[in-house]
């Protein structure tokens, strides 16, 4: 059985009268499946090497705005007010403010919504910590159970500061409640309502049933009203 040094001593004495574009077509003949094997290794690896060294592996905060066309992404004021108000290192984490959603779950039209799909996975799957939405939108999947409870022991902090402007519904469980249970923040007289005109006509924020990062979600709150 040849060696790889063998091997390589004879396919260097093959190549040894070619000119160079014949030992170029040979290669690419005999070899291009290893060539563009390794090719492709080579660059599965740098890629993941880059995104292992740059790029966040954690998630600072996570909101959904649905309905509104206001710039407050990345690059925004407000998204950078927010960031600098909380002492985000985006080396670290990162930061989103997904404005692109447009789904109405109150609406019998919503049926079928892909962004509403995508709401609900982002919901049930603990990714996103608040959605802001039209209050009729937020008692129909606060219903459903995906909304924080604000009347639990783990909200004790945001009923204290903001009980006045909750949001109630009553849950399809019967066996969790049959009155209602407060599921979401009014937001009149916040930047989002006034300043930056993201939803003139008033919203509410809903904090997820399923949020790991509670104490980032006052933080965004005392950022919006901090801001009235």
């Amino acid at each position: 059985m040849r060696t790889l040094p063998q091997w390589a001593r004879e396919e260097r004495e093959k190549l040894r009268g070619y000119s160079p574009r014949d030992k170029m077509k040979y290669i690419w003949q005999y070899y291009r499946l290893w060539l563009i094997g390794i090719a492709a290794v080579v660059s599965f690896v740098s890629y993941a090497l880059w995104t292992y060294f740059t790029v966040p592996k954690d998630i600072h905060f996570y909101g959904i705005f649905s309905n509104t066309y206001a710039q407050l992404g990345k690059g925004s004021d407000f998204y950078e007010g927010f960031v600098a108000r909380a002492g985000y290192d985006l080396t670290q984490g990162v930061v989103e403010l997904d404005c692109a959603s447009y789904c109405k779950p109150s609406s019998p039209a919503n049926v079928g919504n892909t962004y509403y799909d995508k709401l609900i996975s982002m919901l049930d799957g603990g990714v996103d910590d608040v959605w802001v939405a039209e209050a009729e939108d937020l008692i129909v999947v606060g219903a459903g159970g995906r909304l924080m409870d604000l009347s639990t022991a783990q909200a004790a902090a945001l009923r204290e500061k903001y009980q006045d402007r909750f949001i109630y519904c009553t849950p399809l469980r019967e066996d969790y409640s049959t009155e209602p249970v407060p599921i979401g923040i009014d937001l009149a007289g916040t930047a989002l309502t006034g300043e930056y005109c993201a939803y003139p006509e008033g919203a509410a924020l809903g904090i997820n049933a399923y949020t790991s990062r509670l104490d980032q979600v006052e933080i965004f709150l005392d950022y919006l009203f901090e801001r009235e």
